[in-house]
């Protein structure tokens, strides 16, 4: 088995240079950019579950990853 950690994309609040903690800001332009790459990056692996945390950031960046490989995202409160 293999373990592939990502972290999500720019959020709207990394762009500011604000904290966000448990905060929930969406990502920015760039940070939808960012999934989009790392989804190109990915589309070779075999990926079969994709886990991420309940926030938003986090589920929309493994959303963009999980589809190439047509999985779901299992979302986890954090």
């Amino acid at each position: 088995m293999r373990l592939l950690i990502a972290r999500h994309g720019q959020s709207t609040w990394n762009l500011e240079g604000r904290y966000q903690g448990h905060q929930d800001p969406p990502l920015s332009d760039l940070g939808r950019r960012q999934a989009h790459l790392l989804r190109v990056r990915l589309s070779r692996e075999p990926l079969t579950a994709v886990y991420a945390s309940d926030l938003e950031r986090a589920w929309r960046t493994a959303e963009i990853i999980a589809d190439e490989h047509r999985v779901p995202v299992h979302r986890d409160a954090v």
